[in-house]
């Protein structure tokens, strides 16, 4: 199983589970961990990601490292809004993580298999 194949399934595993929060468990402190575990996908897989792509010169890598930190920035405003009172957003961020696997994730790997 390659790199990609075991960071989709860690972003899958998270899109799950934030839909079961939003179905069950849609508090706080089960937002707020599943942020964190937002957090942590991105720090771990686009760390390894940017630097396979700077290796291999990938020829979108400044458009594809700024989607990161939009990914990034996203979470950290949903982070806010958390702190700020308003946990009941659960079904933004899911809406929100099948975007980003659709429009970031799916397409990468088109375009990554497509220069094959």
């Amino acid at each position: 199983m390659s790199i990609a194949d075991v960071d989709q399934r860690k972003f899958i595993d998270i899109l799950g589970k934030v839909t079961a929060a939003e179905m069950h468990d849609n508090k706080p402190k089960k937002v707020e961990e599943l942020l964190n575990e937002m957090i942590d996908y991105a720090w771990d897989n686009f760390k390894v990601e940017e630097a396979h792509m700077l290796e291999s010169k990938y020829p979108d890598y400044k458009q594809h490292k700024e989607e990161h930190l939009g990914f990034v920035l996203r979470t950290l405003s949903y982070f806010k809004r958390v702190a700020e009172g308003d946990y009941q957003i659960l079904n933004e961020i899911r809406e929100y993580l099948n975007q980003w696997h659709i429009n970031h994730i799916q397409r990468s790997e088109e375009r990554r298999v497509g220069k094959e």
